[in-house]
């Protein structure tokens, strides 16, 4: 649709009317009268004038030849056939003869057969329309081609895009397509089957498959299944909603198989959670690599997905460059994420058993331990002295103690981890895990790790069975928080010195249960059984719900004392019904309903129904009714009104005693918005207001209207009489059959007066202030007399 659009703006730029310039035209509609006339035009009658000053120059023969020369054009025209306009001041020109015409304007011209066949070009562009057979447009190496008055049915757009050239084309609205030299088909569309871009995407929405295809990135979505890949970033995420994903970066990776596998690694973490230990067949694999001149053979080996796995590398030819392989002494030290691997090393030596649960690797001078859930334990050959392998070539035991940090390993029966802040001791791998923190006291256990799990420290507590059950409780001085998670379930709670909230849902049913309550204040409570049944408590009021059609409220109103006035008791709550639903009825303490039929509610002093169309609303003051506004009645204290479609079929009205309005369609006697109205139309009408009075007597026959600024008089609708007179400027036009028997008009400038018959062709009589007169009967003999005193007959001086 968007390549539409050019095709209709350029429509509407070339519209099927004259082309005009206001500042050419704008100098031939000044007005000449009066003795200023006498002074331009030396020759002025019935059959021609002649206009003759200082750069201005023109005639004009009854209506059909008209020529002007002007200072800033010249124009000719022979009505109806010709028509000619041309600047004095720049190339501006426009012509016709019948239905042709011509306009030319700077460096463009445009032409066209009125109304049916339009073209031009500039510069830049040239354009065609023939209505309604086609349209065609040029710019530059561009070619659009389509119908103007359909533009919808058929339309293409050609253009040459350097070495390379583009074929839009569109049918119908529905079906599009684009070629492209270089890329062949390039996009296609038929709504709402298929959008296809080559370059960008494939979108099928009744599939509900889209893809996004571009040079750095790349999107696919097939309903649960999604795959992006943004080379630029070096981003790649795959979903396979909710049981699979995973996601890759330079900083981070992540990937799981929901609920049985996770993997996540990034500046700070590596952790490989296998709960169902799934296995794959074992791999083999040997390599040559290279870094900064050095060749090294790689070796991988991995047996059930690395149940066993092994990896090796050796430098098996020296390069020219020195490396730097950090081989300076370091105290060993734990943590979270490794710092070096094989593809830094020169020697590499790593193994791994139960699926990563347990590795060990030598990098160079280095090496790293680890026994999840413990962090990776690193240590140099130079610092080997504290550390304690049996065997050394695999290591079996592994103990080193210091002032600040012990690690001991006897695998795979017991692993202990311990520094300044933290404990970690495991039994039988993950069989049993004991973890202690200084930071918040914090104490934690698991079995079976990560399915058992209980913690519990100053600022929160939680124990776990996976994937059945979830809880965990965060605290701060004065609030606390809790949640608990099963397979189909969920409950929060929360709690401070002034409130106190509970919600719980089971889902997919949908029981949901809500509880708040404030410092010395009942609870609110909700519960919903979807959508069989609904409750809800407040402290003023209790409502339930069933299968909705069902719906019922009590309101508590204030407490009254148990006992008598002069004994004191605990208060006591008074429920009292506040509305009942069964529908289709509807009852209230104020109200009564049969929905849609009939509405009715009450109270003190008033009443209001709406039944079977009928609007009733009474009050102690009057009362209101309405049926389709076909008829409707108020009363008031002080007024009364009756009336039909909103006065048009009738009205009465009445404030106090008096009669304001009594009409009949649009007959009768109105004063109302300060205004006294008499209609009575086509005999008789009359109007009074502060500002303005008018009447109107006869059919047509006469009219008159007054107001502080102007004076209208009319008979026989202004055909046989029209006056008009503006106080402010004393400027007056009186016409007698329309000017045809007598008309008398003045201009403000010069005190001009013309009077005449016949619009001034039977005679005509015009003065002016400075002494002008002039008289003239048909047009062909005419008198006058120029302010300096000088007399013409016919133009001529005598």
């Amino acid at each position: 649709m968007d390549h539409l659009l050019p095709c209709l703006i350029l429509f509407l730029v070339f519209p099927i009317t004259a082309k005009s310039w206001p500042d050419l035209e704008s100098e031939r509609e000044i007005q000449i009268y009066g003795s200023e006339r006498s002074k331009k035009y030396k020759a002025s009658n019935v059959l021609y004038d002649i206009e003759d000053w200082k750069d201005h120059y023109s005639v004009k023969t009854m209506g059909v030849y008209r020529y002007y020369d002007y200072p800033l054009s010249k124009s000719k025209t022979v009505f109806p056939f010709y028509d000619h306009l041309q600047s004095k001041i720049d190339n501006r020109e426009y012509k016709r003869i019948l239905n042709y015409n011509v306009t030319r304007e700077n460096d463009s011209v445009h032409k066209s057969i009125y109304p049916l066949v339009f073209w031009g070009n500039n510069v830049n562009n040239s354009h065609l329309i023939a209505i309604p057979f086609f349209y065609q447009k040029k710019i530059e190496n561009q070619r659009r081609f389509g119908f103007p008055v359909l533009p919808f049915i058929y339309y293409t757009n050609k253009e040459e895009l350097g070495d390379d050239y583009l074929n839009y084309y569109r049918l119908f609205t529905l079906f599009h397509f684009e070629t492209s030299g270089k890329r062949g088909l390039n996009e296609v569309s038929f709504i709402p089957f298929v959008y296809y871009s080559k370059e960008n995407y494939l979108f099928l929405p009744i599939l509900l498959y889209y893809q996004n295809y571009r040079s750095t990135y790349h999107e696919y979505w097939l309903g649960p299944l999604y795959y992006s890949k943004d080379q630029s970033k070096e981003e790649r995420l795959f979903v396979l909603f909710p049981f699979v994903g995973s996601y890759v970066s330079p900083k981070k990776e992540f990937n799981f198989i929901f609920p049985i596998y996770l993997n996540l690694k990034d500046k700070e973490d590596d952790y490989h959670i296998n709960l169902f230990w799934y296995t794959k067949v074992h791999d083999t694999s040997v390599n040559l690599a290279t870094n900064e001149g050095n060749v090294y053979l790689d070796y991988d080996f991995g047996l059930f997905y690395n149940l066993i796995g092994i990896s090796k590398r050796s430098r098996i030819i020296k390069g020219n460059s020195a490396k730097v392989n950090g081989t300076i002494s370091t105290k060993p030290e734990i943590r979270k994420k490794r710092e070096f691997n094989r593809e830094n090393s020169d020697e590499f030596t790593g193994f791994q058993l139960l699926f990563g649960i347990f590795s060990y690797e030598l990098a160079d001078t280095k090496k790293h331990i680890r026994l999840l859930p413990f962090a990776w334990f690193t240590w140099d050959e130079s610092s080997e002295d504290k550390v304690v392998l049996i065997p050394p070539l695999f290591p079996i035991w592994l103990s080193y103690v210091s002032d600040d940090l012990e690690y001991k390993i006897i695998f795979p029966f017991y692993g202990k981890q311990k520094d300044k802040t933290s404990e970690i001791q495991s039994f039988l791998l993950n069989g049993y895990i004991k973890e202690e923190y200084q930071l918040n006291h914090r104490i934690e256990k698991s079995f079976f790790w990560p399915f058992v799990n209980l913690y519990q420290s100053d600022i929160d507590s939680g124990h776990r069975v996976l994937p059945f059950y979830v809880h965990n409780k965060t605290k701060a001085e004065e609030s606390s928080k809790s949640n608990t998670y099963t397979l189909i379930s969920s409950y929060t709670k929360i709690s401070n010195k002034n409130y106190e909230s509970k919600e719980f849902l089971i889902w997919p049913v949908w029981i949901s249960y809500q509880s708040y309550q404030y410092t010395n204040k009942d609870p609110n409570t909700t519960v919903w059984i979807t959508p069989f049944f609904y409750r809800n408590k407040e402290t003023s009021s209790i409502r339930t719900n069933l299968l909705w059609f069902v719906d019922w409220e009590y309101e508590y109103i204030s407490p009254i004392p148990a006992n008598d006035k002069n004994e004191i008791g605990p208060p006591v709550k008074k429920e009292k019904l506040s509305h009942l639903l069964f529908f289709p009825f509807y009852y209230s303490d104020s109200s009564f309903s049969m929905i849609p039929l009939s509405f009715n509610h009450w109270g003190e002093g008033e009443f209001t129904t709406f039944t079977l169309f009928n609007y009733y609303q009474y009050k102690k003051e009057g009362h209101y009714y309405n049926l389709l506004y076909l008829l409707e009645s108020e009363n008031t204290s002080s007024a009364y009104q009756l009336r039909s479609f909103w006065n048009f079929l009738f009205s009465f009205q009445r404030t106090n005693n008096d009669i304001d309005r009594l009409t009949l369609l649009w007959l009768g006697y109105d004063q109302t918005n300060y205004k006294k109205t008499i209609n009575f139309f086509p005999l008789i009408r009359t109007a009074e207001s502060e500002d303005e009075t008018s009447k109107m007597y006869g059919p047509l026959i006469y009219y008159i209207s007054k107001s502080s600024e102007e004076i209208t008089e009319l008979g026989l609708l202004g055909i046989g009489y029209y006056h008009n007179e503006t106080k402010s400027d004393k400027q007056y036009a009186t016409y007698v059959l329309l000017g045809v028997l007598y008309q008398e008009k003045t201009e403000l400038e010069r005190g001009f007066v013309k009077r005449g018959s016949l619009w001034g062709w039977l005679w005509e009589y015009q003065t002016e202030e400075n002494g002008y007169e002039k008289f003239s009967i048909l047009k062909l003999f005419s008198y006058s007399k120029e302010p300096d005193g000088t007399k013409k007959i016919l133009g001529i001086s005598i």
